[in-house]
């Protein structure tokens, strides 16, 4: 799941800050009592839920109560008991209105005895059955999620409501708003339309009959096998989830989509938007064919599901939700040609579909272990960019995760694998996604591609349709690497915070020496083990060293015939924590000439801002608006507006040449933003000029 809560923290970055102060530390004192920030230490433990029933199917037959915004289900569930002989079944069920229980695949076909409480049905069998046995219960009921919501106490960012089933319809303020029903299940709130085990380690196969108006089309997992008209007026479709699958994926959709059908190989890709945006389509999603084959082609694991459908929804209550084989997407994916140009949402796009391995395939044994699922599809936005805008993009994209971690890290620090939290929701935060994507970027770096690749094939391959915790990764990572890698997931993943290092160096009698202290508060967080890449450059020499650091204090010497232009401590950019490194302005300046990616040259271009005065900081950023990555001349441009007056003259001129060639509208913007505050009438005519711009952004 793409969260609201990752999308308001990439908007705040991208806004208000300049992106990242990962060479800033935050503040940390020697603490008396437990700091506010460490959470999970007060939490009770919560294990998995106890696995007594097996649901090995589910089949419903369902229509709507528009005008009650209720829906009429039957449903019939094959199960079995999973070890010992039981005599009573409980189904997560909430807010129903129960109309019939019995047993549908017996001769005796009585009504079954049964109590419920409005969250679970607890139903009396007339005898013990055996793990060797196969019932099928049959369920009548009226499902209510509007009555459920009254009693909803869900308080969450990343799900906003729980209701699990949505009615959308016109309304005073919206009086256009299309009429649509759609679902959402994570992380407990399918069992608000249809009775089901609500754990994530039972996985059932599916079938799923739709009654809806004619004028409407509707969307589930799976194949839609058939539709049929009725003589009411209304159409039955008939979707079918042939493979298994976790109870909180199932979903349904109904509504006046049009359908824009594209394949990959012989999969059919679909996407289901409105009307008005049909044209447009491509634009938007247009990559995923692509984005499968590249997916497919980096796990080695072809796309695991019968079809792949994207449909955009109103009011939706997260950013996007990887029901499988049928995303839904939040309404904002749905934009035109020219808001394109500002803002696409393919990083959401490659979240939700590398879901479908790391997610939908492989599901996390229990919410504990959500990083399973969300850290996987972080991260998968990483790669995407990578690999088709390139590493600079990739790398800008990680800065604005880590920095959405360590500005979360301020008010609450916990392992990314919490078996002690309050409730379901506190796992959705930015721990879970954005630490957990960099953490695993960190362990590709280590172990090299090749291994990262194959490791996660086989983690693939041996969970395939079944449920894993965080072990059965590292295990994955041992197998094919041949190393012990329980101190990389013990620090990482069970241990809570982050490295908070100081660099100092020096160089004297041919030697460079580098003096690394881990600062962090140790009461509660580890002294970690950190593999690091350090790159220094002479004069005619680029020099790599890989060193690792294990102590609280240590003190790495290397031989070296002349003293550094530009030392750059941890020249991959793998820590996920913060780092401080003391360097003269010509040390800084050098590092930017020589600095083979984006957050070398981003920590000197942040470190010198305010040295403007200082004419070869001036030429520096004068030469970064030449830069190849446009976040780069953002960032220039927009420091240039604080140079020394006597510069002004020699810096607008150069805004002016800038904007004619830059094809980045963020930065023409910027550009315009800068010239604007001079408030001179003779840039007049190039603001009316911009007011035709392809972009809204510049305009």
């Amino acid at each position: 799941m793409k969260t609201t809560i990752k999308l308001i923290f990439q908007t705040y970055f991208l806004l208000i800050f300049s992106t990242c102060s990962v060479k800033k530390p935050v503040k940390t004192t020697n603490f008396v009592e437990k700091p506010d920030w460490v959470r999970s230490l007060i939490y009770d433990y919560k294990p998995s839920k106890k696995k007594e029933i097996d649901i090995l199917h589910t089949l419903l037959k369902v229509d709507f109560d528009w005008k009650n915004k209720t829906m009429n289900g039957e449903a019939t569930i094959t199960l079995k008991p999973f070890l010992n002989p039981v005599d009573t079944i409980i189904l997560d069920a909430k807010s129903f209105i129960l109309k019939e229980i019995k047993l549908s695949n017996t001769k005796i076909k009585d009504s079954l005895k049964y109590y419920y409480d409005q969250k679970k049905i607890k139903i009396t069998l007339n005898r013990k059955i055996s793990a060797k046995d196969t019932l099928e219960i049959y369920i009548k009921y009226v499902a209510q999620p509007e009555v459920y919501a009254k009693d909803s106490s869900l308080k969450g960012t990343a799900i906003t409501n729980d209701k699990g089933l949505y009615f959308i319809t016109p309304d005073s303020l919206f009086p256009n708003k299309p009429y649509q029903i759609w679902t959402q299940g994570e992380p407990e709130s399918n069992s608000c339309w249809f009775p089901t085990i609500e754990a994530m380690n039972d996985k059932f196969t599916q079938e799923i009959y739709i009654t809806v108006s004619k004028k409407t089309k509707t969307l589930s997992n799976g194949e839609l096998m058939y539709s049929l008209d009725n003589q009411d007026s209304t159409r039955t479709d008939y979707w079918k989830q042939s493979l298994p699958h976790s109870a909180y994926l199932a979903m349904i959709a109904v509504g006046v989509f049009e359908i824009i059908k594209d394949k990959y190989k012989k999969l059919e890709v679909n996407y289901y938007v409105e009307k008005s945006h049909k044209s447009y389509v491509k634009k938007i999603f247009g990559n995923t064919p692509e984005m499968i084959q590249f997916f497919e082609n980096k796990l080695n694991y072809p796309y695991p599901w019968d079809k792949y459908s994207s449909i955009v929804v109103r009011d939706y209550v997260s950013g996007a939700m990887e029901n499988t084989s049928a995303t839904v997407f939040m309404e904002q994916v749905q934009r035109t040609d020219r808001e394109l140009l500002d803002q696409n949402y393919e990083n959401i796009l490659a979240h939700e579909l590398f879901h479908h391995w790391f997610g939908d395939l492989v599901t996390c044994e229990s919410w504990a272990n959500l990083p399973l699922n969300e850290s996987f599809a972080d991260y998968s936005e990483y790669l995407w960019e990578e690999y088709k805008y390139g590493k600079e993009a990739a790398d800008y994209a990680k800065q604005n995760s880590l920095e959405q971690y360590l500005w979360e890290s301020r008010s609450k620090r916990e392992p990314l694998i919490r078996y002690n939290h309050r409730d379901t929701e506190d796992m959705f935060d930015s721990h879970s996604y954005a630490k957990g994507g960099t953490v695993l970027h960190a362990l590709r770096n280590y172990v090299g591609d090749a291994i990262f690749y194959k490791s996660l094939n086989f983690y693939l391959t041996k969970n395939a349709f079944k449920s894993a915790e965080i072990h059965d990764l590292r295990l994955a990572f041992e197998e094919i690497s041949g190393e012990d890698l329980n101190w990389f997931f013990d620090q990482w993943f069970f241990k809570l915070g982050h490295p908070e290092i100081n660099v100092k160096h020096s160089f004297e009698n041919n030697k460079l020496t580098l003096k690394i202290s881990q600062n962090q508060d140790t009461k509660y967080q580890p002294i970690y083990t950190l593999p690091i890449e350090i790159t220094y450059y002479l004069d005619t020499q680029k020099v790599i060293k890989n060193i690792f650091i294990t102590k609280k204090e240590s003190v790495f010497e290397f031989d070296c015939f002349q003293k550094p232009k530009a030392i750059i401590f941890d020249s991959k950019d793998i820590i996920t924590g913060i780092i401080t490194h003391s360097k003269t302005i010509k040390e800084l300046v050098n590092q930017y000439y020589v600095a083979p990616n984006y957050i070398s040259k981003y920590e000197c271009m942040e470190d010198l801002k305010s040295k403007l005065d200082s004419s070869e900081v001036l030429e520096m950023y004068k030469s970064a608006t030449k830069d190849s990555f446009w976040k780069i001349r953002e960032m220039a441009l927009e420091t240039l507006s604080n140079a020394p007056k006597k510069d002004s003259l020699v810096i607008n001129q150069l805004y002016l040449n800038c904007y004619d060639k830059e094809k980045k509208s963020s930065v023409r913007a910027t550009i315009l933003e800068k010239l604007a505050n001079l408030k001179q009438k003779k840039y007049s005519p190039m603001f009316v000029y911009a007011m035709n711009d392809s972009s809204y952004q510049v305009a």
